[in-house]
């Protein structure tokens, strides 16, 4: 019996000892949130059910309306918006740009011949600041499309706010459009990058040589951009990286968006360097 009493203590030591390295070893294996992470939950995340499709909205800490700005992102194909939110830790690399605006993600078509699924700026618009119950920034209006977001982005042309553009890899086509809008006002600004679409972002350069400013390769900080980067009117970017890790990897998308003229906020983690982020999916080529 002293037998049988001691071996089931031991047992019941072991398996209280065993218990407590795997809780030790799951408190090793889940991180402390970062800066960045802190940030995006510090904010106001919204995924509404809108009449075609998700949309997703951002509001950082401390974000002011007045003085703020509102930007869209929108994905490619072969992505759909949860896909891309989560995926491509969109909320996380806004965050990391600092700046002060609302960020607002539609669902958006995943391959050709699929409707768009909101055609109206501004209607969307409305949906997003009716369901947050929050305005939008007033400053400043900017859509940020990679790849077959050029779609959707045409169709926004005609939006009398809309004051700048970033074309991640998305000159796939109708690039006349997009050269009509930047010429109906000066105040207007556009941002090409090319990789997979190098020939067409080449050949749009080519049609604005006094207003295009180039550059060979993203800088690997965002102090390192050239001053006439931030205020040319058209900025075209030779992209050193892949279609996919373009929008990613947190290094060409928060140092697109710092290039934009926004208020930036103090308490978002816009000191830490680009690339910081590990990408958490592997998304099939577009």
């Amino acid at each position: 019996m002293r037998r049988v009493g001691l071996a089931a203590v031991c047992l019941i030591g072991l398996a209280a000892i065993g218990l407590g390295l795997s809780v030790a070893d799951q408190a090793k294996t889940t991180p402390e949130p970062g800066p960045i992470q802190k940030a995006v939950a510090a904010g106001k995340h919204l995924r509404i059910e809108g009449p075609r499709g998700p949309i997703h909205v951002w509001i950082p800490a401390g974000y002011r309306a007045d003085t703020g700005a509102t930007l869209l992102y929108v994905h490619g194909y072969f992505d759909n918006v949860d896909t891309a939110w989560i995926g491509h830790q969109i909320p996380e690399q806004f965050a990391m740009a600092g700046l002060n605006a609302m960020v607002i993600a539609p669902e958006a078509p995943m391959q050709q011949r699929i409707p768009i699924n909101y055609p109206n700026l501004g209607e969307l618009i409305r949906i997003a600041e009716d369901a947050s119950g929050t305005l939008r920034g007033a400053a400043f209006t900017a859509v940020i499309g990679h790849s077959g977001a050029f779609r959707t982005i045409q169709a926004w042309l005609d939006e009398p706010t809309l004051d700048h553009i970033t074309m991640v890899d998305a000159m796939y086509g109708e690039e006349e459009l997009i050269a009509a809008w930047l010429r109906a006002s000066p105040k207007r600004r556009l941002i090409t990058l090319g990789e997979d679409t190098l020939l067409g972002t080449e050949s749009f350069a080519a049609k604005f040589p006094e207003d295009t400013f180039t550059v060979d390769r993203v800088p690997p900080a965002y102090e390192l951009w050239p001053d006439r980067a931030r205020t040319a009117k058209h900025l075209y970017v030779r992209a050193q990286f892949l279609h996919m890790p373009l929008v990613t990897d947190a290094i060409v998308l928060p140092s697109l968006l710092r290039l934009l003229p926004v208020e930036r906020l103090g308490e978002l983690p816009w000191q830490v360097p680009l690339g910081t982020l590990q990408p958490i999916i592997d998304a099939p080529p577009e």
